[in-house]
């Protein structure tokens, strides 16, 4: 059943009857979802219950290549899609992360695992050129997720690849990551880790050494040939290399898209450059080293050691532009190390990074209001306590008292409990990333609207407002205004549609800035895949949208109701005093933009697809449940 880039084949694997099976697909099927969160969407749309238990038995849990994974040296292909119904925000679940894993499961003779059920004691699922165990995990079960990896490589080799769980997963804390590698490959949102807590699923293992086939080997290694001076010489490329993603953090102060004192302040100049690299003192502090996923030559991550004696020694991956603008500045602490630490205890717990400084934001919010209170904490947490903020990790990850059991429900429940709601930064109780909408106006509906929620990663609109044009979807005159109104419906809605082929592909959204043209991507689709059908910029585009329908259908399906959550919280309402977006009021144009971005996606006023729109993207099984909704 192996084709161009693809084994046609999706491991299924039932923890509750440890039944393991394999489904196989072919290339019809390929063509229509490609891969990666285009065969996630599928598979829960039609398999998930209506209002399913997200940590219950009946959801699901996919891990997802695409065409793109394996033996393609395809730069910027090292990244794999977990995907399920959210346990925080109850409707479309997916993350992606990189490092290593995702090569390794395609070497292994699978483009994908569908995990199902949930077993009665630990375990972790090892798959090993198309053979499959299910082993037990009890010696596992308490470890954090680099233990586990240690203890793994021990038994079974060097060369396994691990994707863990910690603690955070095991307690279900619902905004729990999927974080391999001691943190070089972080898929963190949407609690994807409790989802494998849920089940006792402690870790996925993969060893492969076979070759999926590859349509024209020829062409592909010209392309990349061809590729690997064009992504050397580009500047964004550089950038990263030299400085790390630390390097937006000063910039992103000047122009208020870094989120302050949880989103209530405007400018933060001293504390951006004790934080941020390019002009600003993280080289110097962490003395990181570039390190790379498989096949990329970019190399965001930072690989840090501190060994001083001190309480802040760690040897793991340094914090990235999100961990720096929500455990940073988002939480007003400008102690570079104590954040480095932080996010590395979220790392090997298997904590999200944003949604962790989201929470730690609104607790200090809150503890400063004096609706957190000392007592209910142990131990006091204003804002701008580096060493407060280490504690409320552990806090949370171990649900240490009753304020540790709330604050890992999400911020929404948390702000409802105590009273505060206005203080939650959050959409469906996923907190807003380090991307101020009130400073880049697209990202209100990006954040809104978004299929998964608030999320830079999978809409980052605000690249047309910074002059990035997408001429698939008639973004051209670029840059456009940032405080107005203008497109931001279409500008929300091609890069929602732009990240989610790349999340299908599956490919790094830097490439995108780093050299790499819708064209480049067809391009190299075709010469693994031999479509000639599939060879056209206006195929991706379609795939695209196809995806952020259907998940529309999925979210609706679990309960999602446009009117009440297709919405912003309160403090994005509130104009920021000074800095970049001073003024810059959403209030009146919000609505005006979110009608925009429905009129655009084929929608109806309620933003609920129509059956013409569902059928103009190939979706004609998903027209009869329009009726309940």
């Amino acid at each position: 059943m192996s084709f161009g880039g693809y084994w046609g084949k999706i491991l299924r694997v039932n923890l509750t009857t440890k039944e393991v099976s394999v489904q196989e697909y072919d290339e019809a099927f390929a063509r229509k979802w490609l891969g990666g969160v285009g065969l996630a969407v599928k598979i829960c749309y039609d398999e998930i219950p209506a209002r399913a238990d997200p940590l219950g038995p009946e959801n699901l849990l996919v891990y997802a290549c695409g065409p793109y994974q394996g033996y393609t040296a395809i730069q910027g292909s090292g990244r794999f899609a977990i995907c399920g119904k959210s346990p925080l925000t109850g409707i479309w679940g997916q993350s992606t992360g990189g490092g290593h894993s995702a090569e390794e499961l395609k070497r292994a003779g699978f483009d994908a695992v569908v995990v199902s059920g949930a077993s009665d004691k630990p375990v972790y699922i090892y798959v090993k050129d198309g053979e499959v165990e299910i082993k037990d995990a009890s010696h596992l079960w308490g470890k954090d997720a680099g233990e586990t990896e240690d203890i793994l490589k021990q038994e079974l080799g060097d060369k396994v690849r691990v994707v863990p769980i910690g603690p955070a997963g095991e307690n279900l804390v619902r905004y729990a990551g999927v974080i391999t590698e001691k943190g070089h490959g972080c898929a963190g949102r949407m609690g994807m880790g409790a989802i494998m807590g849920s089940k006792k699923l402690k870790a996925f293992v993969f060893r492969g050494t076979m070759r999926q086939p590859i349509a024209n080997p020829e062409e592909l290694k010209k392309l990349n040939k061809e590729l690997l001076p064009v992504i050397q010489e580009n500047d964004f490329a550089k950038m990263n290399r030299s400085d790390g993603q630390a390097m937006a953090v000063i910039p992103r102060e000047e122009n208020s898209l870094l989120p302050i004192g949880n989103f209530k302040v405007g400018t933060w100049k001293e504390g951006a450059r004790k934080i941020g690299s390019a002009g600003g003192e993280f080289n110097e502090v962490l003395k990181p080293q570039p390190d790379s996923c498989s096949y990329c030559i970019v190399g965001c991550h930072r690989r840090v050691i501190i060994d001083e004696g001190g309480p802040y020694d760690m040897d793991g991956y340094g914090p990235e532009y999100e961990t720096l603008g929500m455990m940073g500045s988002d939480c007003l602490v400008d102690n570079l190390k104590a954040i480095n630490y932080a996010g590395h205890l979220c790392n090997i717990y298997g904590m999200d990074t944003i949604d962790f400084g989201g929470m730690c934001a609104f607790a200090m919010d809150a503890y400063e209001n004096g609706i957190i209170k000392k007592e209910d904490l142990g131990f006091e947490l204003p804002f701008g306590d580096g060493d407060a903020m280490i504690k409320l990790v552990d806090l949370i990850t171990f649900r240490k008292n009753e304020m540790g059991k709330l604050l890992g429900e999400g911020v929404k429940v948390a702000g409802d409990k105590l009273g505060c709601p206005e203080l939650a930064v959050q959409v469906n109780n996923a907190v807003i990333p380090a991307h101020d909408p009130r400073a880049f106006f697209s990202m209100a509906v990006t954040y809104a609207c978004g299929s998964r929620g608030p999320c830079h990663v999978t809409g980052f609109s605000e690249a047309a407002e910074l002059g990035v044009p997408l001429p698939e979807y008639e973004l051209t005159d670029v840059p456009l205004d940032r405080f107005s109104d203008k497109q931001k419906g279409l500008a929300a809605l091609a890069w929602m549609d732009f990240s989610m082929f790349d999340d299908a592909l599956i490919v790094c959204l830097f490439y995108d800035f780093s050299g790499y043209t819708t064209q480049t991507k067809v391009d190299l689709l075709k010469a693994v895949t031999g479509w000639d059908d599939y060879n056209t910029t206006e195929a991706l585009v379609d795939l695209g949208g196809r995806l952020n329908q259907l998940m529309r259908m999925f979210n609706l399906k679990q309960g999602l109701i446009p009117e009440k959550n297709d919405v912003l919280p309160p403090r994005m309402f509130e104009p920021l005093g000074e800095g970049g977006a001073a003024g810059a009021d959403l209030r009146p144009v919000f609505e005006k933009m979110r009608t925009e971005y429905y009129s655009e996606r084929g929608w109806n006023a309620k933003g609920i697809p129509t059956p013409e729109t569902l059928k103009r993207f190939g979706l004609d099984f998903a027209v009869a449940d329009i009726d309940n909704y």
